[in-house]
């Protein structure tokens, strides 16, 4: 349960199920938290490679779920090796 994958992969999971119920219907928290949607709603973005209302909703989901994974993984690894340092 100290995991930081666990606990941010399931705050990913809880704030897509909440905009696919309805709760997040403006997408204010998706928006808050989902890093990649921030990159898909820059000018540059949205002109250059695709625009955001082209893509379906469930690839928001995954790259959501899936960034957030990647953070924790990301952080797991790091506070090991701060740790393993301190022990020596």
């Amino acid at each position: 349960m100290k995991s930081w994958t666990l606990w941010f992969t399931l705050l990913a999971v809880t704030i897509c199920i909440m905009n696919v119920s309805g709760l997040d219907d403006l997408n204010i928290l998706l928006f808050l938290t989902s890093p990649p949607f921030w990159l898909l709603e820059t000018p540059w973005f949205s002109s250059h490679v695709i625009h955001p209302t082209v893509l379906p909703k469930w690839t928001l989901y995954v790259l959501t779920i899936s960034f957030w994974f990647i953070f924790g993984v990301l952080l797991d690894y790091l506070v090991r090796s701060r740790k393993a340092v301190y022990k020596k």
